[in-house]
């Protein structure tokens, strides 16, 4: 069905105060989906992966995410040793199924979010309860998936690894997306950090309280009223 003209000029109108306040990703960031694979994302979650050899002995893992008007959908992330035959995932939790849904701090993650916004900030998710992500959108494997929507600044979920100086290391991530849409910046867009430290700018909110209950029930909320406003 084609738009009205009179309908794209109210889409952009809602859209375009957000597109102006968008921030520029802090710097330092391994992959950026928007130039490295734009026309990747579909509804379904899509397999991305990439690569970097550590150059410290602590280094922070970072999948972030900015979407102006509708929602990512992280699961079954991996870091692997490039030279382990074994194929052992370093990260903890690393499909959201130990979190409770609603959580905006996963189990075994910290968050960190440029501080200029927190609205539709992510959340965990499941297939019986989407948020803002929607039912076109499910896990790629058990029932929980990280769900981002950030508008503004970005948002995104880390952990903190032991790592080998020198070594390769392989990271790998399914990516879906509410409305299929091709990422485009400013707008929209999805990095992966790798860095000695928090990356430059953003603001750290550690990680969550056993059970979260307060960050689920809040989670929920955020939710709720960003799928009201974006109808």
């Amino acid at each position: 069905m084609q738009l009205s003209s009179r309908a794209v000029a109210f889409a952009a109108a809602l859209l375009l105060p957000a597109l102006a306040l968008a921030q520029d990703p802090p710097p330092g960031w391994l992959y950026q989906l928007s130039t490295s694979n734009p026309d990747a994302v579909s509804t379904g979650q899509t397999l991305f992966s990439t690569t970097f050899v550590a150059d410290n002995s602590n280094e922070f893992i970072s999948f972030a995410f900015r979407e102006v008007p509708a929602f990512w959908a992280l699961d079954d992330t991996s870091v692997v040793l490039g030279s382990d035959i074994t194929n052992t995932n370093l990260l903890v939790d690393p499909g959201f199924e130990d979190a409770t849904v609603g959580q905006n701090v996963p189990t075994g993650w910290g968050r960190w979010i440029q501080p200029v916004d927190t609205t539709a900030i992510g959340v965990v998710v499941s297939n019986s309860t989407p948020g803002g992500c929607g039912n076109d959108v499910a896990t790629h494997g058990g029932s929980q998936f990280w769900c981002d929507g950030s508008v503004q600044g970005y948002d995104a979920v880390y952990q903190q690894l032991s790592l080998t100086v020198g070594e390769t290391y392989n990271i790998s991530w399914y990516l879906g997306h509410s409305t299929g849409a091709a990422p485009s910046a400013p707008g929209i867009d999805m990095l992966v950090y790798a860095t000695d430290t928090l990356p430059l700018g953003t603001q750290n909110f550690g990680t969550p309280e056993p059970a979260s209950i307060a960050l689920a029930g809040f989670g929920l909320l955020v939710l709720a009223g960003l799928r009201s406003r974006r109808r």
